[in-house]
C-alpha cells in the first residue's frame, strides 16, 4: 500500500492544504514548529484512527475549532486505487471508503495498515506497562479482528466490574460481569501469547539488518496472570472480590500486562542506555515486517526523527533496509513545509521525517 495524495483542513496547525505523494521516499523539510510531524500523524490514523503523538484525539482540530477533514488517495494492494475520508465534527467522527460509510471500527482497523518509526517512542522501553500494552494492543488488534473484538469487550467488561467495586455492588451483579469479562480474558491471552511469539521470532529475523553486532535481541511476554483458561480467571476474579473492593479496581488481568525487550552489548545484557534507541528501532521495523505476513497488503513506513538517538552505522542500516524492502534507494521526493502549509515540491536529497 502507498499513499498517493493527502488533504487536510483545519487539522493541528493546518488550516486547508493538499499534499501530492509521488515518489517511492517523501521527505518533509521545514523548521521546527512548522507541520511536518502533523502532516505524518494525519497519515498514521489512517489505519486505527489513532495518533501516535497523543490519545487525546481533542487535541487534533486546529486552534478554535471542534473540527477536522483528511482526505486520502491510496494504491491498495488488494482493493486498487482508494478514497478514504476522516472527518470529526458535531455529529462525531465518520469514515467513509469510496464515498461508503464504515459503520463499525473493527471492519476498518488495519485495512490501511501504517508503521511510525520515532524517537518519541523511546516511552515504549522507559515508560510504564501501559505504553507497552498500547503498542502490543494495537499491532495485534491491527492484524486480528477478533483480538480487537476481544479487547474491546474486556474493557468493557472491567469498567462496569470496577464500577460495581467503588459503589459495592451486590455478589449476583459482580458474578454477572465475572462470567462474561472472563472468556473474553482468555482469548486476549492465547492471541498475546502467540502474537508476542511470532512478533519474537520476526524480531530475531530482521534485527541483523540494523545491529552493528550479535546482539541476540530478547523480547520477554510478562502476563500479569495466567487467563487462558477462562473458568479459571472467573474464579481468580471471585476470590480477589474483597482486596479489589477496598483498591476500587480490577487488579489482576491481561489489563496488567507487560512485555520486556533486551539486547546483549559486548557480552553483557543491556536493558536501557544508547542500546535502547536501537532495540526500539528494531522492535518497530520489525512491526512493519510482521503486519504484511497478517493482513496483507505492504505497510507505509512512517518515519519522525526515528535515528536522531542511533549510531550512524545503525542509521544507516536501518536506512538501507527500509530501502531493500521498498526495492529502491532512500533518495526520493522532499516536500518543504512552512507554517502548516505545503510550500514548495523538489526532487532528490534527504531528511529525517519520511513517509515510505
Amino acid at each position: 500500500m502507498r499513499f498517493l495524495k493527502l488533504r487536510l483542513q483545519n487539522f493541528r496547525n493546518i488550516e486547508f492544504t493538499e499534499l501530492p505523494l509521488e515518489g517511492d521516499r517523501n521527505f518533509l523539510l521545514g523548521a521546527n514548529g512548522q507541520g511536518k510531524s502533523n502532516l505524518l500523524e494525519a497519515l498514521g490514523l489512517a489505519t486505527a484512527l489513532r495518533s501516535f503523538r497523543t490519545q487525546t484525539m481533542a487535541a487534533l482540530p486546529r486552534k478554535g475549532f471542534k473540527e477536522y477533514s483528511l482526505a486520502y488517495q491510496l494504491e491498495h494492494e488488494r482493493e486498487g486505487r482508494t478514497e478514504l475520508e476522516i472527518h470529526l465534527g458535531r455529529g462525531g467522527r465518520r469514515v467513509l471508503i469510496d464515498g461508503e460509510k464504515v459503520t463499525r471500527l473493527v471492519e476498518f482497523i488495519g485495512r490501511f495498515p501504517t508503521v511510525t518509526l520515532c524517537s518519541g517512542d523511546l516511552m515504549l522501553l522507559r515508560g510504564g506497562p501501559a505504553e507497552r500494552r498500547r503498542f502490543m494492543d494495537l499491532t495485534l488488534a491491527v492484524v486480528n479482528r477478533a483480538y480487537y473484538t476481544a479487547l474491546r469487550d474486556f474493557h468493557r467488561g472491567i469498567a462496569e466490574r470496577n464500577r460495581l467495586l467503588k459503589r459495592g455492588g451486590r455478589s449476583a451483579e459482580l458474578s454477572a460481569f465475572e462470567a462474561e469479562i472472563a472468556p473474553h480474558a482468555s482469548v486476549i491471552a492465547k492471541y498475546r501469547e502467540q502474537g508476542m511469539a511470532l512478533l519474537r521470532e520476526v524480531l530475531c529475523q530482521v534485527y541483523d539488518q540494523i545491529a552493528e553486532a550479535d546482539e541476540g535481541p530478547e523480547l520477554d511476554f510478562r502476563p500479569n496472570v495466567d487467563c487462558r483458561d477462562a473458568e479459571a480467571y472467573r474464579k481468580l476474579l471471585y476470590e480477589s472480590r474483597q482486596r479489589d473492593q477496598i483498591l476500587g479496581a480490577t487488579q489482576r488481568g491481561p489489563h496488567r500486562d507487560d512485555f520486556h525487550l533486551a539486547l546483549h552489548v559486548g557480552g553483557a545484557r543491556v536493558c536501557l542506555g544508547w542500546a535502547t534507541a536501537r532495540s526500539l528501532c528494531g522492535l518497530a521495523y520489525c512491526s512493519g515486517q510482521f503486519l504484511p505476513a497478517a493482513v496483507g497488503p505492504r505497510s507505509c513506513v512512517i518515519g519522525r526523527r526515528c535515528t536522531g538517538r542511533v549510531r550512524s552505522r545503525s542509521s544507516k542500516r536501518l536506512l538501507a533496509s527500509v530501502s531493500r524492502r521498498h526495492s529502491s534507494d532512500c533518495h526520493g521526493h522532499r516536500i518543504a513545509c512552512r507554517a502548516g502549509a505545503v510550500v514548495d515540491l523538489f526532487g532528490g536529497g534527504r531528511a529525517g521525517d519520511y513517509v515510505c
